[in-house]
């Protein structure tokens, strides 16, 4: 896993780069002089079209979404966006060899297709996927929310979403010029297999579409923060410090049994579960909590920050000056203790962490005036400094598929030099990648299932797609022995016109 490959600076010669700077300018200057072109020279209004939209895209990209992106070190050349456009290059260019080498096809036209299959396959993958987390999208103002929708640097694209994008954007383009449907389609297939083989590489160096806990000799182990073990920390899976905390009682139940004002919890893992009380379910052998004395069972009270040596201090009445005070608060959830974690403690070498704790077991029952019950519960007060959980191994499963997208794709180059007729090649990789998708799902541990379905959101998506293409397949089988594209475009034609 590497998200950021390096950085690029975002001064040149003191002048900015992106916001109304060098690339503002040149992008609108170059744009302006395409579409003049278009317009003036090849007298052609689709052409300035195209480049308009080109343009705009462009400014807003450096002066809205290129600032946001910027940090520090300068602006970030990710390995998912590095990948995902060899992705497109690669298999564009794979489309054009193939198409002008077989079928005469005009290597604009290819490039035309291209572009608007990647442009909106990528927006198809980015819908898909904000619609999938809407609720991780989401800003405290509409332009915040709308930059993080846009961001694409640190993935978050669906492939199903590329693919019903891009099929979409592919069959507009062909009907609007009138070009063979399904033998394009046929052409395209291959190439789209041979991109989420490359893309999928991008997803390991960005460290998502991860797979469950293996234990093979293959297995991969990702780094803390990563979104792997971020996903094992919030189901207890891997412990937070140390320390894993129990599970919410079932159905939204408080501990007593009794429902918390009647609502069902909504909250699947440890670090969103706002309902109850926060319990110490397993502490790690030999980690630094276990040797402060944390156990299990102990219900955490109150938790802080704490300089170092602050109980010897407050419990020294000899020591000179005034003992250090820490900034406590009661966590009421287990979110609350999950923030307090991974976004308060930032394993500073000077400070620690403070836990107050009652001891269930110490619980002692008196009497009070009434001469009721009562509990008298013991707290006791732990300082000491964590050390991170190691995330467990995983199967990579960015590997297992980009593997078996790039046999597919073999596959669908081998069936596509013997057959003969249209839609077939395509209809394939509908049964094929469906088929292969549903079984990786059942290895990935990164989505929860769909509406109760007991299917993750991909694989109701391969079972309609799967249905989809057994559909072309025999449609496709009843069609003629002959290609639309045998003969459609002469071998002198350099530019033929598409509205044959």
């Amino acid at each position: 896993m590497r998200q950021t490959l390096f950085y690029l600076p975002t001064e040149i010669f003191g002048l900015p780069l992106f916001g109304k700077g060098i690339l503002f300018w040149a992008i609108l200057v170059a744009g302006l002089v395409a579409i003049v072109r278009g317009l003036v020279q090849k007298r052609r209004l689709d052409d300035a079209i195209f480049y308009a939209c080109i343009t705009g895209l462009g400014l807003f990209v450096v002066n809205v979404v290129g600032p946001h992106i910027s940090e520090a070190q300068g602006f970030p050349i990710r390995g998912y966006g590095v990948f995902l456009t060899l992705a497109i290059l690669l298999s564009g260019a794979l489309v054009i060899w193939r198409g002008r080498k077989k079928w005469n096809y005009p290597a604009d036209i290819l490039i035309a297709i291209i572009f608007f299959a990647a442009f909106c396959g990528i927006i198809g993958a980015r819908v898909f996927y904000v619609l999938q987390y809407w609720g991780d999208m989401k800003g405290a103002t509409a332009r915040q929310t709308l930059v993080s929708v846009l961001d694409i640097t640190n993935g978050g694209l669906v492939v199903y979403g590329s693919i019903i994008g891009g099929t979409i954007a592919v069959l507009g383009f062909l009907l609007v010029k009138k070009l063979p449907v399904l033998a394009t389609l046929d052409l395209f297939a291959p190439s789209l297999m041979l991109g989420i083989a490359i893309g999928r590489i991008g997803c390991l160096m960005n460290g998502c579409c991860f797979g469950g806990v293996c234990d093979k000799p293959w297995a991969i182990v990702f780094p803390k923060d990563s979104p792997a073990y971020m996903h094992q920390v919030d189901e207890g899976v891997i412990s937070l410090y140390g320390i894993t905390l129990a599970p919410p009682p079932a159905e939204g139940q408080a501990a007593n049994g009794k429902a918390i004002f009647g609502i069902k919890s909504e909250h699947t893992t440890l670090a969103t579960e706002t309902v109850a009380n926060v319990i110490v379910g397993a502490v790690d052998p030999g980690s630094e909590a276990e040797a402060a004395g944390i156990k299990p069972g102990m219900r955490v009270c109150e938790m802080g920050i704490a300089p170092k040596g602050f109980l010897e201090a407050r419990n020294n009445p000899q020591a000179d000056g005034k003992p250090a005070k820490i900034r406590k608060f009661r966590p009421n959830s287990n979110a609350q203790f999950f923030h307090f974690f991974l976004y308060m403690w930032n394993g500073d070498p000077d400070t620690d962490v403070y836990l107050a704790v009652q001891e269930p077991a110490a619980e002692e029952k008196i009497e009070d005036v009434n001469g009721k019950k009562a509990v008298e519960a013991r707290i006791r007060e732990f300082v000491y400094h964590p050390s991170p959980a190691t995330a467990k191994p995983v199967h990579p499963t960015q590997l297992y598929s980009s593997t078996t997208a790039l046999t597919i794709c073999v596959l669908l180059l081998a069936l596509a030099r013997f057959v003969k007729k249209d839609g077939i090649v395509f209809a394939a990789m509908l049964i094929l990648y469906p088929i292969n998708r549903f079984c990786l799902e059942l290895l990935r541990t990164d989505e929860a299932s769909f509406h109760g379905t007991g299917l993750t959101v991909s694989q109701c998506v391969s079972v309609c797609a799967l249905v989809l293409g057994v559909a072309i397949m025999l449609y496709a089988l009843r069609g003629p022995g002959k290609s639309a594209l045998e003969g459609y475009f002469p071998a002198s034609a350099q530019a033929p016109d598409a509205e044959k």
